[in-house]
């Protein structure tokens, strides 16, 4: 591919040249020298601001910020250092748990030794000028899902944007859930961004100066034994995207984690989904394009390699041991949690269970009373459940697999 220069200043002035042509294509009015620098300084807004100083840098500070980084287990099904970078764009497709996921991987890509790439993230991330500079300087750049699909100008100047970032090398990460689901299922991905790109591929592939030959998208499983943002997702789970200041989520960590408590982290990356082939074997929808068709190839990998951590059958014992009994018995609970255990192990689709290094039943029983989860009897030989919303939050980690794998 031959690439524009990637400085922040040459790609908003790249993007800026393309609103510009797309804005007037079919005129011979352009922006005047007033309109130009409006244009420029939205796109400003949007752009992700790289800063590979910082980024190193939190390599080496990464058992510092975020402790659990070490207990991280990292399966793939390819070398991401071998993923064709010259003549493909290069699309990474996580599903969403925290919002600690994108940092998870960002390490990921710094360990490999591959670009960060630039990442889609939501408005109200970006809540002051702290947050904004740190997510910024880690590769996000804003997106505003309410308008993104009815503001015709702003849909062209994230369109800019991202062929600008296309132009100059860059990799693209979108979560295409598009929010953490409030229900621990893995939710659907949906178009987003990648119809998009596909658009941008179709209209930059025939032209031989950018050497543009496919799209390569990258299926990304990520699951976490508990979830640092567990009480805010599962407070009210019909709840929108809420205001999330970042910085105070680092600091408040300790309020709802310890961070030794956490003690593991998934990752799996799977085989890629090739643009044009998918397109040369399959259909494409009434709108003439491939884009949610490869969502669901996407999300069906992503499902794939999806494993459950043992803590998570604990809840789902509890979930179901709950509906019949306002006091669970230890004794019951053990028991389910051993044919649980061994139905999941016997499933025909292979979905693989990961035990924590320190893993026990009663340290994890004892974890949940402390978190107001649930709360033993004097006798230490039952307990009430608190928290349903959480329980069943983590029980759908184990449910949503076994159905997904079954569709």
């Amino acid at each position: 591919m031959s690439k524009t220069k990637n400085s922040l200043a040459s790609i908003l002035n790249k993007a800026s040249e393309l609103y510009n042509n797309d804005q007037f294509s079919q005129t011979s009015k352009y922006l005047s020298k007033s309109q130009s620098k409006t244009i420029y300084k939205e796109l400003k807004d949007i752009a992700a601001n790289k800063k590979s100083k910082l980024i190193l840098l939190t390599k080496i500070l990464k058992p510092l910020i975020l402790p659990t980084a070490k207990r991280t287990t990292l399966e793939s099904k390819l070398k991401l250092s071998q993923l064709s970078f010259k003549k493909n764009i290069i699309i990474y497709m996580p599903n969403h748990k925290s919002h600690l996921d994108e940092f998870i991987l960002g390490f990921t890509f710094v360990n490999e030794k591959i670009p960060v790439p630039i990442t889609a993230a939501g408005e109200n991330l970006f809540k002051n000028r702290t947050s904004n500079f740190v997510l910024k300087s880690y590769g996000a750049f804003k997106i505003r899902r309410d308008k993104y699909s009815v503001d015709e100008h702003y849909y062209r100047l994230l369109s800019s944007y991202l062929g600008a970032s296309i132009m100059a090398g860059e990799q693209i990460m979108s979560f295409q859930e598009g929010t953490r689901p409030r229900d621990g299922k893995i939710g659907l991905f949906r178009k987003g961004i990648i119809g998009t790109i596909e658009k941008l591929f179709n209209d930059m592939k025939d032209n031989p100066e950018l050497e543009i030959e496919d799209i390569t998208f990258v299926p990304i499983a990520i699951n976490w034994s508990e979830n640092p943002d567990e009480k805010k997702i599962t407070a009210d789970v019909s709840s929108k995207a809420e205001e999330t200041d970042l910085i105070s989520r680092f600091i408040n960590f300790k309020k709802t984690h310890s961070s030794k408590d956490i003690r593991g982290v998934f990752i799996g990356i799977g085989e890629p989904v090739s643009y044009n082939q998918y397109v040369a074997g399959n259909n494409p929808d009434e709108n003439d394009s491939y884009a949610i068709g490869i969502c669901n190839e996407v999300r069906s990998r992503v499902v794939g390699m999806m494993p459950i951590f043992k803590e998570h059958l604990l809840y789902s014992s509890i979930q179901f041991l709950n509906k019949y009994n306002k006091h669970v018995k230890i004794e019951d609970f053990n028991q389910l949690l051993e044919v649980t255990l061994k139905i999941i192990s016997d499933y025909e689709d292979n979905i693989k269970v990961i035990e924590t290094d320190g893993f026990s039943v009663e340290s994890r029983l004892d974890l949940m009373e402390k978190r107001d989860i649930i709360k033993f009897s004097k006798d230490k030989l039952s307990f009430e459940v608190l928290n349903p919303n959480l329980v069943e939050y983590y029980a759908n980690h184990v449910t949503s697999l076994t159905e997904d794998r079954e569709t």
